[in-house]
């Protein structure tokens, strides 16, 4: 009984095409073509504008409490992680 060119004992059966025979030196490889690079953004007045104003509001006091806090484990609660939860779900960001 021969599966997909095994016989009986397992054992591969010879080939007997001798273009599938060439070595590893004698097959080419084609280049793959380059991928065309087409994504592009564009940036509405409006989203310049609230970059800018929350630029203006950048407090680096307040980002440094609120790291002092993530590293002390401030936010590391089972009722944060459910504010967080139904924020996420309320919002539909899932």
């Amino acid at each position: 009984m021969k599966i997909n060119g095994y016989s009986d004992n397992l054992r591969p059966t010879p080939i007997s095409n001798p273009a599938i025979q060439r070595s590893a030196q004698e097959v080419t490889q084609v280049p793959a073509a380059k991928p065309v690079k087409s994504d592009s953004v564009q940036i509405s007045d409006e989203a310049r504008r609230l970059n800018a104003e929350q630029k203006d509001s950048f407090n680096p006091e307040r980002v440094a409490e609120l790291r002092q806090k993530v590293l002390s484990g401030a936010y590391n609660t089972l009722d944060v992680v459910d504010q967080v939860a139904r924020r996420i779900l309320t919002r539909g960001d899932l």
